[in-house]
């Protein structure tokens, strides 16, 4: 009888275990499926902060802000996160575009990292009856992602759009190299030497999504799948089909563009940089003085540059315009020889007056982002454009006779009758931000 009671506790004993082992090794698989995912904000963090050092230092100052370089050629930064003594390990390797590697740590919760008393099936009862139940620290789960970096670019041929791109009567679009003395003169266009690898090109996939009146485009011009180009009297082709043909060249249209339109995020926060104050440079009176010799990050709420507020700029510096930017009657923004701006506008931008005057006459020199919440842009200044505009959401307008030379990417672009625009062909080298170009976990 005794025998019978002992083996059946016995039997009792092993099928209480045995659930109770099954019950917390799902519960440790549950809690370790939830950290898994918590990994994956931590992982992104990490990618995040190489993004803002490469934003702010390129390639070439990775040392600060507590970056470290190791015996392995890559630039290093490891931070904690949070009271759960979550963490991420990233690395920049140093090349042209940069390449991220970031992994993100977070702490296995409810004590999942390794099971109380051992992991065998009478390892809670043999814990309980030698006392080693003090629970061991969590173990540390992973996940890691390699990123690909490219430089962000204002348009691969001139104008580039998510919607509608319209020519209005006797507006033409060609390119130039200005970093070439056979395409360019003193590196400013040069009508007798111009190219024709110029492209207007918008995803839209609309009847027609390019539209052009009496126009020419020395190039070519693409659409979304399905869409079309209306021709009235213009010609796309190459520079001996538009000096002699009307329509379009074979081989110069298409309908196969999906290009990605990254989102334009505050440079640095609003009134964290200095606010331009007038001054007196080079005899001239300036309503707004933007020296990059004194700091490099400027911001205003909003800017009406006019005739008794002209603007100058000089050295590298970042000007970030909270507001509406409006240049009128007289009004300019200046460009000192030598200087360069990245002009970040989060209202509207009407320039008209003499517009933006760039003293290098270089596209490179002048980059124009208009943030997620400028909807409108217009250029109707005397002075030519002579840089680039990444203008994701709004609509792009330009007018006047005084002519566009870079590249212009935006919501939609109409360019009104007489207006020149040419793609600087030398951008394709020029600096940009660095932009994920591709994601994958390792």
């Amino acid at each position: 009888m005794l025998l019978v009671t002992l083996l059946t506790a016995w039997v009792i004993g092993i099928s209480l275990v045995s659930y109770l082992t099954l019950v917390a090794n799902q519960n440790r698989s549950t809690f370790h499926s939830l950290t898994w995912n918590t990994c994956v904000p931590v992982m992104e963090a990490g990618i995040e902060e190489a993004l803002t050092q490469l934003h702010y230092n390129s390639i070439t100052n990775l040392l600060s802000n507590r970056w470290t370089f190791g015996i392995d050629g890559l630039y290093h930064k490891r931070r904690y996160i949070g009271a759960d003594g979550s963490y991420y390990e990233t690395t920049i390797q140093p090349v042209d575009p940069p390449v991220i590697v970031s992994t993100g740590y977070a702490a296995a919760p409810a004590n999942t990292g390794k099971p109380m008393g051992g992991s065998s099936a009478f390892g809670m009862i043999l814990g309980a009856v030698s006392g080693s139940l003090t629970p061991p620290a969590p173990v540390m789960v992973s996940r890691m992602a390699r990123v690909t970096t490219k430089k962000q670019s204002s348009g691969s041929g001139g104008l580039t759009a998510k919607g509608a791109i319209q020519f209005e009567g006797n507006s033409y679009l060609d390119s130039f190299d200005s970093s070439d003395s056979n395409y360019s003169t003193n590196g400013i266009y040069d009508p007798a030497k111009r190219k024709d690898k110029a492209m207007a090109l918008t995803n839209s996939k609309a009847n027609g999504a390019i539209k052009m009146s009496s126009a020419m485009i020395y190039g070519s011009a693409t659409t979304g799948p399905g869409g079309s180009v209306t021709i009235a009297g213009g010609t796309i082709g190459d520079a001996a089909w538009v000096a002699g043909q009307s329509g379009a060249q074979a081989g110069h249209v298409e309908n196969d563009a999906n290009v990605q339109f990254e989102d334009v995020s505050a440079p640095f926060t609003f009134a964290s940089g200095l606010t331009p104050i007038d001054g007196i440079v080079g005899a001239t009176n300036y309503g707004y003085v933007v020296d990059g010799a004194v700091q490099q990050n400027y911001n205003l709420p909003s800017a009406n540059v006019d005739d008794t507020h002209p603007m100058i700029v000089t050295g590298n510096a970042t000007l970030y315009i909270d507001g509406n930017l409006v240049v009128s009657g007289g009004g300019f923004i200046y460009l000192d020889p030598g200087a360069s701006l990245k002009l970040y506008v989060g209202g509207s931008a009407d320039i008209g007056g003499m517009g933006i005057i760039t003293g290098t006459a270089r596209a490179k020199d002048l980059s124009i982002y208009a943030l997620n919440t400028c909807t409108s842009i217009g250029y109707t200044g005397t002075s030519p454009l002579i840089g680039t505009v990444y203008a994701p959401y709004a609509a792009f307008t330009f007018s006047g006779t005084a002519g566009g030379f870079g590249a212009f990417s935006a919501n939609s672009i109409t360019i009104s009758s007489g207006m020149h625009v040419a793609f600087d062909e030398s951008l394709n080298a020029a600096k940009g931000e660095y932009v994920v170009a591709s994601w994958n976990e390792l």
